[in-house]
């Protein structure tokens, strides 16, 4: 009797344990990390792709046609009093004013050509910017939409590269070399990037 008495405590005790070390086990479980669904997106295709930066392209193409029209204009103008010094006696008051005019073009010329430069860059830049902070929100979107917990940038690889450095600082700053094509969203952040305003 004392014999069984023991054995029931001693299964009862065992019992107890075990649930302990089940109940302990849920717990680690609930709590242990999940694998990450993710999603991966070329950055570089949405970016060149989109119908608003096609936009852009056109309107920044229509500017630098006028602009090179007004350019051209403005050398005509520099080449003919070049052609019309070349008439005058040099040293001569008619020459001089001519010489004054010509030098004064040909700064202004240079001036103007170093602004647009300029000019065009910044726009350039500030145009990638916002469009990129366009293309990070959508990417959100997209993500929480589809209850992934992070998103991966994958970016097209040209080859061949136009040189050797291009192509190192590529394979340098690649990160993401495989994925399975079900996690790509691409065109589906192309799309909608497209219907943002």
């Amino acid at each position: 009797m004392k014999h069984s008495k023991t054995t029931i405590l001693v299964l009862t005790a065992a019992i107890l344990v075990l649930l302990g070390a089940y109940q302990q086990g849920k717990l680690d479980a609930d709590s242990a990390i999940k694998p990450a669904k993710i999603g991966v997106v070329d950055v570089t295709k949405v970016l060149e792709n989109s119908a608003k930066n096609k936009q852009w392209q056109e309107k920044m193409q229509q500017e630098q046609t006028d602009t090179k029209n007004r350019f051209n204009q403005m050398r005509t103008e520099f080449e003919a009093i070049g052609a019309n010094l070349k008439l005058r006696t040099p040293g001569t008051e008619d020459f001089l004013k001519l010489r004054q005019e010509m030098v004064e073009k040909g700064a202004m010329l240079e001036a103007k050509n170093k602004f647009y430069q300029d000019k065009v860059t910044f726009e350039m830049q500030r145009w990638t910017e916002e469009l990129y902070q366009q293309l990070l929100k959508v990417v959100a979107d997209v993500a929480k939409d589809k209850g992934l917990d992070m998103v991966i940038a994958d970016e097209s690889l040209l080859l061949p590269s136009p040189s050797l450095q291009d192509f190192m600082l590529t394979v340098k700053t690649r990160k993401l070399l495989y994925h399975n094509s079900q996690y790509d969203l691409t065109d589906e952040v192309l799309a909608a990037l497209d219907k943002t305003n």
